[in-house]
């Protein structure tokens, strides 16, 4: 059964360099999808090309059947892609809750509306609330972002991303430069918002990948090299030889 949001044979070149090579994704509803692979490997341009930041030259997005491959960034949240980015994203001059409020206001489209109604600003404040309730921030949604810590930072732009209703939630490295005890937190966040919202994930941290993944796909060199539930990619050889390295899988 195909999921809601799927990659058909998605194409990038830069002159001779293929970014992205016949890329096919399956990402399943209320699932945890990984992306993995060496630097270079295409993971980022793959992610652009999803998001409407660059425009592929082959292939398809659908997202429940229909096709948004070619819709700019904007419509494709609309539409419910939602990406975070490897570098925090936020308004540091408004607190956690303006900056989550924000989304939830622009989903609806009430930003630019002078004669939005009460009720539906209501609404957003709501939907900003929950969001920092979920993400676990909202006994600090008072400060701004640069009152917060580096991992509240990034778990603010979570927020500000579960605020836009996605139906597919991409995140870009969440862990990055975090300590330990962040990335398990960052870990356990991402498997909870997967009851809400199927997620994709670029991640290099790849004890991380293989606890909280569903299934993972292992690119490099612009192509998928292996897909399959973290078990399988663990024991790959083509994988190891590729990626993984010496890193010996389920040991201390």
């Amino acid at each position: 059964m195909a999921g809601a949001f799927v990659i058909e044979g998605l194409h990038k070149s830069f002159g001779a360099l293929h970014a992205v090579n016949d890329v096919s994704l399956d990402i399943e509803a209320g699932q945890v999808h990984s992306l993995i692979g060496p630097n270079g490997a295409g993971k980022t341009t793959l992610f652009n090309c999803i998001t409407g930041f660059l425009r592929p030259d082959a292939g398809k997005v659908l997202l429940n059947g229909n096709d948004v491959t070619h819709q700019p960034s904007h419509k494709l949240v609309k539409s419910g892609i939602v990406r975070t980015f490897q570098i925090t994203q936020v308004f540091g001059e408004l607190s956690a809750r303006e900056n989550v409020e924000l989304a939830a206001r622009s989903r609806e489209g009430l930003n630019f509306d002078l004669f939005r109604k009460a009720s539906a600003c209501q609404e957003a404040r709501e939907d900003a609330e929950e969001s920092l309730e979920v993400v676990g921030l909202i006994e600090k949604a008072h400060l701004r972002p640069e009152e917060l810590g580096h991992g509240d930072k990034r778990v603010l732009e979570v927020a500000i991303g579960l605020a836009l209703n996605p139906e597919v939630l991409l995140l870009d490295e969440p862990t990055a430069g975090m300590s330990r005890t962040e990335t398990e937190r960052i870990s356990r966040l991402v498997r909870q918002i997967a009851d809400r919202t199927s997620v994709l994930l670029v991640e290099h941290d790849t004890e991380v990948v293989l606890s909280i993944s569903d299934k993972i796909t292992v690119m490099t060199q612009g192509r998928v090299i292996a897909q399959g539930p973290p078990e399988q990619i663990s024991k790959d050889p083509q994988v190891q030889d590729a990626y993984l390295g010496a890193v010996e899988v389920g040991e201390d």
